[in-house]
């Protein structure tokens, strides 16, 4: 595939934060898009110019998503997608003694059995059609432990597995299924208030955050998009996960606070 083979895309969790900066993404080079995704889309549908569509949905429901799936192949006149790019998922953060039976199983139920539901529709249309492009978003958190989100860190290391199997499953079909893992990504408010970097609102974890980032920044969301552009147009890569992470993962015993000042200048 290249960018100009790349016509239909549907992304779930496209209505805000990353989903939205890849749909635009897409969208800016001319493919039409679906967003699944239970929150409003229509900012997300003004931001495409007109090439993106909204398909009210909950995730954690099946026949939901079937039905959702009725919507796409009508907006896409009945032809396979040719990228799906999984980007819903929701987090609650707990400490693992406070971490409650009910959130577990509804971050269960979004993102991985609702991710693999939505790969599954998706890729029954691709199989037939005899190519396609899945993308999953995980995180950093698949590759490692964070305090107070087990339950999250858990989910998205499920997604890494669901890659692989995928990649494994659909290759004889033409369908290839790849990761993008982002780290620390800067991005506005969603339409319910809640931000991707609200707790860095803590100067002492802001700190943290940044001094674990070699690159010394938060990403952004539109370099998770052109991530996912480059995976969706990818030819011979499969059951992959890409780190944007600015570096993040690296990092062991890293330069910061007074050993970073000491540094000699270039």
């Amino acid at each position: 595939m290249n960018a100009s083979s790349v016509r239909r895309v549907v992304v779930t969790g496209a209505s805000n934060g990353i989903g939205q900066a890849i749909a635009r993404a897409f969208a800016a080079a001319g493919a039409q898009v679906v967003n699944l995704d239970r929150a409003d889309g229509g900012h997300t549908q003004a931001l495409c110019d007109g090439r993106a569509r909204w398909v009210a949905v909950d995730l954690a429901d099946p026949k939901a998503i079937a039905q959702a799936f009725d919507a796409v192949d009508q907006a896409f006149g009945g032809a396979a997608p040719d990228a799906l790019v999984c980007c819903a998922a929701i987090s609650k953060a707990a400490p693992f003694f406070e971490l409650q039976a009910d959130s577990l199983k509804q971050m269960l139920d979004i993102n991985v059995v609702g991710t693999t539901i939505v790969c599954q529709a998706a890729a029954r249309r691709m199989a037939k059609a005899g190519a396609g492009r899945i993308v999953i978003i995980t995180s950093v958190a698949a590759a490692q432990g964070w305090a107070g989100e087990l339950a999250y860190c858990v989910t998205k290391g499920a997604q890494t597995s669901l890659i692989q199997s995928l990649a494994v499953e659909l290759a004889p079909y033409g369908v290839l299924v790849n990761g993008v893992g982002p780290g620390l990504i800067e991005a506005p408010p969603a339409a319910d208030g809640q931000s991707m970097a609200k707790t860095r609102s803590d100067p002492e974890v802001m700190r943290h955050d940044l001094e674990r980032v070699p690159l010394n920044r938060f990403g952004q969301a539109e370099e998770i998009a052109r991530a996912v552009q480059f995976l969706a147009e990818s030819t011979w890569t499969t059951g992959q996960t890409l780190y944007v992470d600015g570096g993040l993962l690296s990092t062991g015993l890293a330069y910061f606070g007074t050993a970073k000042a000491a540094l000699p200048k270039a």
